[in-house]
Protein backbone atom coordinates (compact mmCIF):
# COMPACT_ATOMS: atom_id res chain seq x y z
CA UNK A 1 0.00 0.00 0.00
CA UNK A 2 1.19 3.14 -1.14
CA UNK A 3 2.27 5.76 2.21
CA UNK A 4 1.15 9.44 1.66
CA UNK A 5 -0.10 12.42 3.17
CA UNK A 6 -2.65 14.63 2.00
CA UNK A 7 -3.52 12.72 -1.04
CA UNK A 8 -6.19 13.30 -3.22
CA UNK A 9 -6.95 10.64 -5.94
CA UNK A 10 -8.52 11.20 -9.07
CA UNK A 11 -9.57 8.98 -11.83
CA UNK A 12 -9.00 8.52 -15.55
CA UNK A 13 -10.78 10.59 -17.30
CA UNK A 14 -14.76 10.16 -19.08
CA UNK A 15 -15.52 12.74 -21.19
CA UNK A 16 -19.52 13.63 -22.04
CA UNK A 17 -20.05 13.02 -25.23
CA UNK A 18 -20.20 16.89 -26.00
CA UNK A 19 -17.13 17.43 -24.41
CA UNK A 20 -15.43 14.63 -26.56
CA UNK A 21 -11.79 15.25 -27.83
CA UNK A 22 -13.41 14.34 -31.42
CA UNK A 23 -14.52 17.96 -30.52
CA UNK A 24 -12.73 21.12 -30.78
CA UNK A 25 -14.63 22.86 -28.17
CA UNK A 26 -13.19 20.87 -25.12
CA UNK A 27 -13.69 22.03 -21.57
CA UNK A 28 -11.59 24.91 -21.05
CA UNK A 29 -10.79 25.69 -17.46
CA UNK A 30 -10.94 29.51 -16.38
CA UNK A 31 -9.89 30.71 -13.20
CA UNK A 32 -12.68 29.84 -11.43
CA UNK A 33 -13.35 26.37 -12.54
CA UNK A 34 -17.42 25.45 -13.02
CA UNK A 35 -18.05 21.85 -12.88
CA UNK A 36 -21.35 20.67 -14.56
CA UNK A 37 -23.85 18.96 -12.22
CA UNK A 38 -24.03 15.74 -14.60
CA UNK A 39 -20.27 15.88 -13.62
CA UNK A 40 -19.92 17.06 -10.44
CA UNK A 41 -19.41 15.44 -6.79
CA UNK A 42 -19.86 18.35 -4.58
CA UNK A 43 -18.72 17.99 -0.66
CA UNK A 44 -20.29 18.76 2.42
CA UNK A 45 -23.05 20.89 3.07
CA UNK A 46 -23.56 20.84 -1.00
CA UNK A 47 -23.22 17.20 -1.32
CA UNK A 48 -24.81 15.04 -4.59
CA UNK A 49 -24.51 11.49 -5.50
CA UNK A 50 -22.68 10.23 -8.34
CA UNK A 51 -25.05 9.20 -11.32
CA UNK A 52 -24.61 5.68 -11.41
CA UNK A 53 -27.15 3.25 -12.12
CA UNK A 54 -27.76 2.84 -8.31
CA UNK A 55 -27.09 5.98 -6.77
CA UNK A 56 -28.84 5.15 -3.57
CA UNK A 57 -26.03 2.83 -3.00
CA UNK A 58 -23.19 5.22 -2.71
CA UNK A 59 -21.60 6.62 -0.02
CA UNK A 60 -21.91 10.39 0.54
CA UNK A 61 -19.04 12.75 -0.69
CA UNK A 62 -17.95 13.58 3.03
CA UNK A 63 -18.84 10.94 5.13
CA UNK A 64 -16.68 8.56 7.09
CA UNK A 65 -16.39 5.19 5.39
CA UNK A 66 -17.72 1.86 7.15
CA UNK A 67 -15.20 -0.76 7.13
CA UNK A 68 -17.09 -3.56 6.01
CA UNK A 69 -17.17 -2.07 2.56
CA UNK A 70 -13.68 -1.81 2.11
CA UNK A 71 -11.64 -3.97 -0.09
CA UNK A 72 -8.52 -5.70 1.68
CA UNK A 73 -6.00 -3.73 -0.14
CA UNK A 74 -7.85 -0.12 0.39
CA UNK A 75 -5.91 2.22 -0.16
CA UNK A 76 -7.32 5.88 1.29
CA UNK A 77 -5.48 9.17 1.22
CA UNK A 78 -3.82 10.01 3.97
CA UNK A 79 -3.44 12.37 6.46
CA UNK A 80 -0.85 15.31 5.66
CA UNK A 81 2.48 15.01 8.32
CA UNK A 82 5.35 17.36 7.86
CA UNK A 83 7.97 14.44 7.80
CA UNK A 84 6.19 12.67 5.34
CA UNK A 85 5.52 15.23 2.68
CA UNK A 86 9.58 15.60 2.54
CA UNK A 87 10.06 12.68 1.98
CA UNK A 88 7.70 11.33 -1.01
CA UNK A 89 9.44 15.09 -2.66
CA UNK A 90 13.14 13.74 -1.82
CA UNK A 91 12.85 10.85 -3.18
CA UNK A 92 10.41 11.45 -6.09
CA UNK A 93 11.75 10.22 -9.51
CA UNK A 94 9.31 12.02 -12.59
CA UNK A 95 7.97 9.44 -14.30
CA UNK A 96 4.87 9.11 -16.49
CA UNK A 97 2.36 7.04 -14.31
CA UNK A 98 -0.06 5.02 -16.21
CA UNK A 99 -3.73 4.67 -14.79
CA UNK A 100 -4.74 2.33 -17.97
CA UNK A 101 -2.81 2.11 -21.00
CA UNK A 102 -3.22 5.18 -22.99
CA UNK A 103 -3.96 7.92 -19.81
CA UNK A 104 -0.95 8.69 -18.27
CA UNK A 105 0.20 12.01 -15.69
CA UNK A 106 3.79 13.19 -15.00
CA UNK A 107 3.27 15.78 -13.05
CA UNK A 108 0.79 17.34 -10.38
CA UNK A 109 0.86 20.89 -9.10
CA UNK A 110 -1.01 23.01 -6.28
CA UNK A 111 -2.08 26.23 -7.74
CA UNK A 112 -3.97 28.50 -4.79
CA UNK A 113 -3.56 31.87 -7.37
CA UNK A 114 -7.24 32.57 -6.64
CA UNK A 115 -9.19 33.54 -3.41
CA UNK A 116 -12.50 31.36 -4.50
CA UNK A 117 -10.82 28.21 -5.12
CA UNK A 118 -7.71 26.04 -4.89
CA UNK A 119 -7.01 23.61 -7.31
CA UNK A 120 -4.67 20.38 -8.28
CA UNK A 121 -3.38 20.80 -12.00
CA UNK A 122 -2.11 17.70 -13.43
CA UNK A 123 0.22 17.51 -17.32
CA UNK A 124 -1.03 14.82 -18.50
CA UNK A 125 -1.46 12.78 -21.87
CA UNK A 126 -4.33 11.04 -23.35
CA UNK A 127 -5.97 10.00 -26.41
CA UNK A 128 -7.26 12.19 -28.85
CA UNK A 129 -10.22 11.04 -30.23
CA UNK A 130 -10.84 8.32 -27.61
CA UNK A 131 -13.03 8.68 -24.67
CA UNK A 132 -11.05 8.95 -22.05
CA UNK A 133 -12.03 7.46 -18.54
CA UNK A 134 -12.65 10.01 -15.70
CA UNK A 135 -10.62 11.57 -13.08
CA UNK A 136 -11.58 11.95 -9.59
CA UNK A 137 -9.48 13.50 -6.60
CA UNK A 138 -10.66 11.91 -2.98
CA UNK A 139 -9.24 14.47 -0.25
CA UNK A 140 -9.41 13.42 3.43
CA UNK A 141 -10.18 15.94 6.34
CA UNK A 142 -6.69 15.62 8.76
CA UNK A 143 -9.28 16.65 11.62
CA UNK A 144 -12.54 15.01 10.91
CA UNK A 145 -11.14 12.18 8.55
CA UNK A 146 -14.52 12.63 6.22
CA UNK A 147 -13.30 11.91 2.64
CA UNK A 148 -14.14 13.98 0.08
CA UNK A 149 -14.35 14.20 -3.64
CA UNK A 150 -14.15 16.05 -6.73
CA UNK A 151 -14.47 15.95 -10.31
CA UNK A 152 -11.25 16.72 -12.79
CA UNK A 153 -11.59 18.59 -15.78
CA UNK A 154 -9.49 18.07 -18.56
CA UNK A 155 -8.77 21.20 -21.39
CA UNK A 156 -6.19 20.47 -24.35
CA UNK A 157 -2.61 21.59 -25.05
CA UNK A 158 -2.64 23.24 -28.55
CA UNK A 159 -3.37 21.78 -31.83
CA UNK A 160 -3.15 18.06 -32.50
CA UNK A 161 -2.46 17.33 -36.29
CA UNK A 162 -4.38 13.67 -36.41
CA UNK A 163 -2.04 11.93 -33.89
CA UNK A 164 -3.38 9.49 -31.41
CA UNK A 165 -2.48 11.09 -28.00
CA UNK A 166 -2.14 14.71 -27.25
CA UNK A 167 -1.11 16.65 -23.71
CA UNK A 168 -3.80 17.88 -21.64
CA UNK A 169 -3.93 19.82 -18.50
CA UNK A 170 -6.48 18.19 -15.53
CA UNK A 171 -7.53 19.82 -12.89
CA UNK A 172 -9.27 19.60 -9.79
CA UNK A 173 -10.62 21.64 -7.34
CA UNK A 174 -9.96 21.57 -3.65
CA UNK A 175 -12.68 21.77 -1.10
CA UNK A 176 -13.28 24.14 0.99
CA UNK A 177 -12.48 21.74 4.34
CA UNK A 178 -9.06 20.70 3.00
CA UNK A 179 -6.19 22.72 4.30
CA UNK A 180 -4.55 22.96 0.76
CA UNK A 181 -1.12 24.17 1.99
CA UNK A 182 -0.76 20.54 3.97
CA UNK A 183 -1.29 18.11 0.90
CA UNK A 184 2.03 17.13 -0.31
CA UNK A 185 1.13 14.08 -2.81
CA UNK A 186 -2.30 13.04 -4.84
CA UNK A 187 -3.60 9.92 -5.43
CA UNK A 188 -5.44 9.11 -9.11
CA UNK A 189 -7.38 6.16 -9.52
CA UNK A 190 -9.98 5.47 -11.95
CA UNK A 191 -12.47 4.34 -8.91
CA UNK A 192 -14.75 7.54 -8.17
CA UNK A 193 -15.76 5.89 -4.52
CA UNK A 194 -13.10 6.60 -1.99
CA UNK A 195 -13.51 3.06 -0.52
CA UNK A 196 -12.59 0.90 -4.03
CA UNK A 197 -9.40 2.66 -3.87
CA UNK A 198 -6.78 -0.05 -3.95
CA UNK A 199 -2.86 -0.39 -5.24
CA UNK A 200 -4.14 -1.83 -8.11
CA UNK A 201 -6.17 1.31 -9.66
CA UNK A 202 -4.09 4.07 -7.82
CA UNK A 203 -1.05 6.30 -8.73
CA UNK A 204 0.72 8.44 -6.04
CA UNK A 205 2.41 11.48 -7.28
CA UNK A 206 3.91 14.14 -5.16
CA UNK A 207 2.35 18.02 -5.36
CA UNK A 208 4.81 20.50 -6.21
CA UNK A 209 3.79 24.21 -5.01
CA UNK A 210 3.95 26.63 -7.68
CA UNK A 211 4.55 29.85 -5.48
CA UNK A 212 7.97 29.36 -3.91
CA UNK A 213 10.11 32.46 -4.64
CA UNK A 214 14.07 32.41 -5.52
CA UNK A 215 14.74 35.20 -7.41
CA UNK A 216 12.06 36.87 -8.99
CA UNK A 217 14.17 38.95 -10.87
CA UNK A 218 14.88 36.78 -12.88
CA UNK A 219 14.10 35.38 -16.81
CA UNK A 220 13.59 31.69 -17.29
CA UNK A 221 13.70 29.19 -20.78
CA UNK A 222 11.73 26.42 -21.35
CA UNK A 223 13.31 24.19 -23.84
CA UNK A 224 10.78 21.38 -25.75
CA UNK A 225 12.09 17.78 -25.21
CA UNK A 226 15.18 17.06 -27.52
CA UNK A 227 16.37 13.48 -28.31
CA UNK A 228 19.27 11.49 -29.50
CA UNK A 229 22.89 13.40 -30.34
CA UNK A 230 22.75 17.16 -30.43
CA UNK A 231 26.43 18.27 -31.43
CA UNK A 232 28.52 19.43 -28.74
CA UNK A 233 29.06 23.00 -30.74
CA UNK A 234 25.63 23.95 -31.08
CA UNK A 235 24.59 22.88 -27.56
CA UNK A 236 27.20 25.12 -26.06
CA UNK A 237 26.54 27.68 -27.93
CA UNK A 238 22.36 27.83 -27.18
CA UNK A 239 23.36 27.92 -23.48
CA UNK A 240 26.13 30.34 -23.57
CA UNK A 241 24.31 32.81 -25.83
CA UNK A 242 21.12 32.50 -24.01
CA UNK A 243 22.39 33.46 -20.98
CA UNK A 244 24.20 36.39 -22.65
CA UNK A 245 21.22 37.61 -23.99
CA UNK A 246 19.31 37.33 -20.47
CA UNK A 247 18.68 33.87 -19.48
CA UNK A 248 19.17 33.25 -15.74
CA UNK A 249 18.12 29.37 -15.92
CA UNK A 250 17.11 27.00 -18.61
CA UNK A 251 15.03 23.35 -17.91
CA UNK A 252 15.15 20.84 -20.52
CA UNK A 253 13.44 17.55 -21.08
CA UNK A 254 15.76 14.46 -21.68
CA UNK A 255 13.78 12.12 -24.16
CA UNK A 256 16.47 9.65 -24.35
CA UNK A 257 19.40 11.58 -25.40
CA UNK A 258 22.48 10.17 -26.06
CA UNK A 259 25.28 9.79 -23.30
CA UNK A 260 27.62 12.25 -25.01
CA UNK A 261 24.62 14.85 -24.88
CA UNK A 262 23.99 13.88 -20.99
CA UNK A 263 27.50 15.27 -20.08
CA UNK A 264 27.66 18.54 -22.06
CA UNK A 265 23.80 18.61 -20.06
CA UNK A 266 25.46 17.61 -16.48
CA UNK A 267 28.31 20.07 -16.61
CA UNK A 268 25.85 23.21 -17.17
CA UNK A 269 23.68 21.42 -14.08
CA UNK A 270 26.41 21.13 -11.51
CA UNK A 271 26.80 24.72 -12.10
CA UNK A 272 23.22 25.36 -11.60
CA UNK A 273 22.76 26.93 -14.58
CA UNK A 274 20.19 24.53 -16.08
CA UNK A 275 17.75 21.57 -14.78
CA UNK A 276 17.10 18.17 -16.78
CA UNK A 277 14.31 16.62 -15.98
CA UNK A 278 13.69 12.65 -17.88
CA UNK A 279 10.53 12.88 -20.65
CA UNK A 280 10.69 8.84 -21.40
CA UNK A 281 7.06 8.45 -22.82
CA UNK A 282 5.92 5.02 -23.02
CA UNK A 283 6.94 3.84 -26.36
CA UNK A 284 3.64 3.14 -27.90
CA UNK A 285 2.51 6.85 -27.03
CA UNK A 286 6.02 8.08 -28.34
CA UNK A 287 5.58 7.16 -31.58
CA UNK A 288 1.63 8.62 -31.76
CA UNK A 289 2.31 12.03 -30.52
CA UNK A 290 2.79 15.98 -32.02
CA UNK A 291 6.65 16.61 -31.44
CA UNK A 292 7.63 14.00 -28.75
CA UNK A 293 4.67 15.49 -26.47
CA UNK A 294 6.29 19.48 -26.28
CA UNK A 295 3.14 21.27 -25.30
CA UNK A 296 3.17 18.83 -22.59
CA UNK A 297 6.44 19.11 -21.25
CA UNK A 298 6.18 23.20 -21.99
CA UNK A 299 3.13 23.57 -19.73
CA UNK A 300 4.79 20.95 -17.12
CA UNK A 301 8.12 23.84 -17.20
CA UNK A 302 5.50 26.70 -16.84
CA UNK A 303 4.03 25.13 -13.45
CA UNK A 304 7.53 24.17 -11.82
CA UNK A 305 8.63 27.69 -12.63
CA UNK A 306 5.88 29.99 -11.93
CA UNK A 307 6.69 31.20 -8.99
CA UNK A 308 10.40 31.15 -9.39
CA UNK A 309 11.14 33.55 -12.67
CA UNK A 310 9.09 36.61 -13.66
CA UNK A 311 9.51 35.56 -16.89
CA UNK A 312 9.85 32.74 -18.60
CA UNK A 313 10.36 31.78 -22.75
CA UNK A 314 9.75 29.05 -24.69
CA UNK A 315 12.05 27.85 -27.25
CA UNK A 316 14.28 25.54 -29.29
CA UNK A 317 17.94 25.08 -29.60
CA UNK A 318 18.39 26.88 -32.73
CA UNK A 319 16.18 29.89 -31.63
CA UNK A 320 17.03 32.59 -29.50
CA UNK A 321 14.77 35.77 -28.19
CA UNK A 322 17.16 38.52 -28.95
CA UNK A 323 17.04 42.62 -27.90
CA UNK A 324 17.97 45.10 -29.69
CA UNK A 325 17.78 48.15 -27.81
CA UNK A 326 19.38 46.66 -24.45
CA UNK A 327 21.93 43.86 -24.04
CA UNK A 328 19.25 41.69 -22.56
CA UNK A 329 15.77 40.77 -22.92
CA UNK A 330 14.98 40.99 -19.25
CA UNK A 331 15.39 44.87 -19.61
CA UNK A 332 13.17 44.76 -22.84
CA UNK A 333 10.38 43.08 -21.18
CA UNK A 334 10.37 45.35 -17.77
CA UNK A 335 10.22 48.10 -20.60
CA UNK A 336 6.89 46.88 -22.18
CA UNK A 337 5.74 45.33 -18.50
CA UNK A 338 2.15 45.64 -18.57
CA UNK A 339 -0.40 44.44 -15.18
CA UNK A 340 -3.07 43.39 -17.83
CA UNK A 341 -0.96 41.41 -20.34
CA UNK A 342 0.05 37.46 -19.79
CA UNK A 343 2.56 37.02 -22.42
CA UNK A 344 4.55 39.55 -24.46
CA UNK A 345 5.22 37.50 -28.33
CA UNK A 346 8.23 38.48 -30.31
CA UNK A 347 8.02 38.02 -34.56
CA UNK A 348 10.46 35.31 -35.81
CA UNK A 349 12.62 35.36 -38.95
CA UNK A 350 14.98 32.80 -39.81
CA UNK A 351 18.45 32.57 -40.68
CA UNK A 352 18.99 29.66 -43.52
CA UNK A 353 21.77 27.38 -42.28
CA UNK A 354 21.63 25.65 -45.57
CA UNK A 355 22.42 27.99 -48.01
CA UNK A 356 26.46 27.52 -49.02
CA UNK A 357 27.23 30.82 -48.52
CA UNK A 358 28.04 31.67 -45.42
CA UNK A 359 29.69 35.27 -44.50
CA UNK A 360 32.06 34.01 -41.36
CA UNK A 361 33.89 30.71 -42.55
CA UNK A 362 36.41 31.60 -39.37
CA UNK A 363 34.20 30.59 -36.20
CA UNK A 364 32.26 27.41 -35.36
CA UNK A 365 28.94 29.54 -34.04
CA UNK A 366 26.14 28.99 -36.66
CA UNK A 367 24.70 32.11 -34.79
CA UNK A 368 28.17 34.28 -36.08
CA UNK A 369 28.62 32.41 -39.58
CA UNK A 370 24.47 33.22 -40.85
CA UNK A 371 23.89 36.80 -41.77
CA UNK A 372 21.01 36.23 -44.44
CA UNK A 373 17.53 36.36 -42.84
CA UNK A 374 14.19 36.36 -44.29
CA UNK A 375 13.02 39.91 -44.83
CA UNK A 376 9.04 39.25 -43.63
CA UNK A 377 8.27 37.85 -40.17
CA UNK A 378 7.27 34.35 -40.90
CA UNK A 379 4.37 33.44 -38.67
CA UNK A 380 5.23 29.99 -36.84
CA UNK A 381 8.46 31.16 -35.50
CA UNK A 382 7.06 33.78 -33.10
CA UNK A 383 7.66 33.09 -29.40
CA UNK A 384 5.86 34.28 -26.62
CA UNK A 385 7.21 34.98 -22.85
CA UNK A 386 5.11 34.30 -20.24
CA UNK A 387 4.25 36.41 -17.09
CA UNK A 388 3.65 32.90 -15.71
CA UNK A 389 1.22 33.52 -12.74
CA UNK A 390 -1.32 35.53 -15.14
CA UNK A 391 -0.99 31.75 -17.67
CA UNK A 392 -3.36 28.78 -17.26
CA UNK A 393 -1.47 27.16 -20.26
CA UNK A 394 0.01 27.67 -23.32
CA UNK A 395 1.25 26.39 -26.50
CA UNK A 396 5.20 26.97 -28.07
CA UNK A 397 3.57 30.08 -29.75
CA UNK A 398 0.55 31.11 -28.02
CA UNK A 399 -0.66 31.97 -24.69
CA UNK A 400 -3.65 29.87 -24.82
CA UNK A 401 -5.81 30.36 -21.59
CA UNK A 402 -4.89 33.39 -18.99
CA UNK A 403 -5.61 33.47 -15.33
CA UNK A 404 -8.37 36.54 -15.76
CA UNK A 405 -10.59 37.02 -18.39
CA UNK A 406 -9.01 40.56 -19.15
CA UNK A 407 -5.81 39.43 -19.35
CA UNK A 408 -4.05 39.76 -22.52
CA UNK A 409 -1.22 39.28 -24.80
CA UNK A 410 1.30 41.84 -26.36
CA UNK A 411 3.28 41.78 -29.62
CA UNK A 412 6.28 43.28 -28.70
CA UNK A 413 7.22 46.12 -31.93
CA UNK A 414 9.76 44.35 -34.49
CA UNK A 415 12.65 47.31 -33.61
CA UNK A 416 12.95 45.98 -29.64
CA UNK A 417 13.18 42.15 -30.59
CA UNK A 418 13.49 39.50 -32.26
CA UNK A 419 13.21 35.68 -32.52
CA UNK A 420 15.90 34.38 -34.66
CA UNK A 421 16.00 31.05 -35.95
CA UNK A 422 18.81 29.21 -37.42
CA UNK A 423 17.86 25.88 -39.64
CA UNK A 424 16.67 25.01 -42.90
CA UNK A 425 14.00 27.53 -44.35
CA UNK A 426 10.61 25.98 -45.18
CA UNK A 427 10.39 26.97 -48.64
CA UNK A 428 6.83 25.33 -48.85
CA UNK A 429 5.40 26.96 -45.91
CA UNK A 430 7.24 30.24 -45.70
CA UNK A 431 8.13 32.98 -47.12
CA UNK A 432 12.18 32.08 -47.65
CA UNK A 433 12.94 34.75 -51.06
CA UNK A 434 14.17 38.12 -50.45
CA UNK A 435 16.74 37.41 -47.90
CA UNK A 436 17.74 40.52 -46.02
CA UNK A 437 21.25 40.99 -44.49
CA UNK A 438 21.55 41.54 -40.67
CA UNK A 439 24.57 42.28 -38.34
CA UNK A 440 22.49 42.03 -34.85
CA UNK A 441 24.20 39.28 -33.18
CA UNK A 442 27.83 40.59 -33.91
CA UNK A 443 27.81 42.61 -30.90
CA UNK A 444 27.85 39.24 -29.20
CA UNK A 445 30.62 38.01 -30.98
CA UNK A 446 33.77 38.65 -28.68
CA UNK A 447 31.87 38.08 -25.63
CA UNK A 448 30.02 34.55 -26.71
CA UNK A 449 33.77 33.42 -28.18
CA UNK A 450 35.63 33.66 -24.78
CA UNK A 451 32.75 31.89 -22.95
CA UNK A 452 32.17 29.75 -26.03
CA UNK A 453 36.32 28.44 -25.84
CA UNK A 454 36.24 28.23 -22.23
CA UNK A 455 33.70 26.24 -21.83
CA UNK A 456 34.84 23.67 -25.31
CA UNK A 457 38.31 23.79 -23.65
CA UNK A 458 37.18 22.04 -20.27
CA UNK A 459 34.90 19.70 -22.58
CA UNK A 460 37.78 18.49 -23.98
CA UNK A 461 40.55 18.05 -21.59
CA UNK A 462 38.93 17.85 -18.18
CA UNK A 463 35.51 16.83 -18.54
CA UNK A 464 33.98 13.19 -19.03
CA UNK A 465 35.80 10.92 -21.64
Amino acid sequence: MFVGVGILILSPFFLLPHLSSQSKDKTKLGPHMQVKESRQLKTAKKQTRLQTENPNTLPKASEVLDEDLLPEDFFPPQVSRYEICANIRETEKLQFHELQEGSVVYSAFLDYRFREQSFIRMISILPSYDESTQMYCHFVDSRTHEFFTSVVEIEEFGTNEGYSFQGFLSSCDIPEEIESYTLCSVNISTEPESYRQTDRNTKEIPIHVTDHTVNMETYGLCVPPITGEISVTQMVEFIELSQILGVSHVTFYDSRVSDKTREVLGYYRERGLLSVYPWNLPHYISSNIQDRGQSAALNDCLYRNMGRFTYIAFNHLDEFIVPLTEKSTFKILESVKDEDVAGYCFQGFSFDTSKDVVKNLKTQLSTQRFTSRTKAPIEELSRCVASPKEVISLDLNTISNMAKDYYTTRQVEAGLGNVFYYGKCNNREWDCGDPHEDHTMEKYRKELEIKFNATMSYLRHQGPA
